[in-house]
């Protein structure tokens, strides 16, 4: 490539040795390292599995681009290694950050009562790829989803949750029963309301998503409710930047202790991400207990997190509805609050609910988007 010349947005600099991408008015400078080790040829990746065929930690500590020439499609260059390969102009604007991929899951939409339209997913359509995505998007995009007219005989959940991933497994079992006992072992299991919160906050890795499976709803009452920890979360920053801060960085000791069990982890209330943005909402102030720190920031937390809880319980936040036998909430317990009504004894009510964990929908999503894709591509290269 000449010295200076710009071609397809790639520009060599030779001084320095880096290649550089420009977009926009931005320029990206991508090292001779950087771009040998994203080279997918053949003899370098296994295209079954993705996985390198060499150790990248072996490559000599003097690697340098020789030879770049660049086109409309790309830029094919030689590497002083003698490795030569042709890296398209799309692909590096997505793995330089300037452009997302075909198959990244939906951003995060937050929603009210006003704006929501549930993803829902009738049972008998869930072998149809196109259908399943779709609901899969609204779930990413809305934090839960809708099943509806699944088969409802016990324990049929295992079967349903396993469409979307492997079950995770707690101490309360692969499968857990929600109804009123005699001795109950957690407030789920009376006729008590229950506020909005988000399931097993006091575990170091806190189930991913949350399955409840209705049996029975015949009681009065025990409507359930559904509530975005992202819209009361932002509702929070702007209302309390204050409030705000501190509920996203002060670290909080959640517990749950019973005659078996001593679960212990201590982490913000809220997690946001390297870029400020809502990864994960720890809300049940029936198990969390702030540190002893000075008297200001504690006063700044217990008002957060009375704040944080008064909107979650708005109407225009909360999605009230009553589960009928055969329904099941899909739900992404790091953002979705849910909760319920309290129930009469004049009915009997059962749901089962059990849990698996993020990476299941979100592989599925890229592998449903990437297959229908590709299978348009082909119709379209084919007409």
């Amino acid at each position: 490539m000449a010295k200076g010349r710009t071609v397809a947005g790639f520009q060599m600099n030779w001084e320095s040795g880096f290649l550089e991408l420009h977009h926009q008015g931005q320029v990206i400078p991508l090292t001779a390292e950087w771009l040998r080790q994203l080279s997918d040829a053949p003899d370098q990746i296994d295209h079954n599995s993705y996985q390198r065929f060499y150790d990248p930690t072996q490559l000599p500590i003097d690697l340098a681009i020789v030879e770049a020439v660049a086109n409309d499609q790309g830029v094919d260059l030689l590497f002083s290694d003698g490795h030569r390969h042709f890296y398209p102009l799309e692909r590096m604007m997505i793995e330089a950050g300037l452009q997302t991929h075909p198959d990244d899951l939906p951003q995060p939409t937050p929603w009210t009562i006003d704006t929501l339209v549930p993803p829902t997913l009738h049972w008998e359509n869930r072998h149809d790829s196109w259908t399943r995505l779709q609901v899969l998007d609204g779930f990413f995009k809305y934090g839960f989803a809708l099943l509806r007219d699944t088969p409802s005989t016990e324990d049929s959940l295992l079967d349903i949750a396993q469409v979307f991933g492997p079950i995770r497994e707690t101490n309360w079992g692969r499968l857990f029963n929600v109804r009123t006992e005699a001795v109950a072992t957690d407030l789920a299991y009376t006729g008590l309301a229950l506020t909005a919160h988000t399931d097993n906050p006091y575990r170091r890795s806190v189930p991913g998503i949350q399955f409840l499976h209705c049996l029975a709803n015949d009681a009065t009452g025990g409507e359930s409710t559904i509530v975005d920890g992202l819209s009361i979360c932002t509702a929070l920053k702007q209302e309390s930047p204050a409030e705000y801060d501190v509920l996203s960085s002060l670290p909080i000791s959640f517990r749950y202790l019973s005659k078996d069990v001593n679960d212990r982890e201590t982490a913000p209330m809220i997690r946001l991400d390297s870029f400020g943005n809502l990864r994960q909402l720890r809300l049940s102030t029936r198990l969390d207990f702030a540190p002893a720190v000075d008297p200001e920031t504690l006063k700044t937390f217990y008002a957060g997190r009375r704040h944080l809880a008064r909107l979650a319980a708005e109407p225009r936040f909360v999605f009230s509805f009553k589960l009928k036998k055969g329904d099941c909430l899909m739900m992404d317990n790091h953002r979705t609050l849910h909760g319920r009504t309290a129930f009469a004894e004049d009915g009997f009510r059962f749901l089962q609910g059990c849990y698996i964990d993020h990476d299941g929908p979100e592989s599925q999503y890229r592998t449903l988007s990437r297959h229908l894709r590709q299978a348009q591509d082909a119709q379209t290269a084919a007409a």
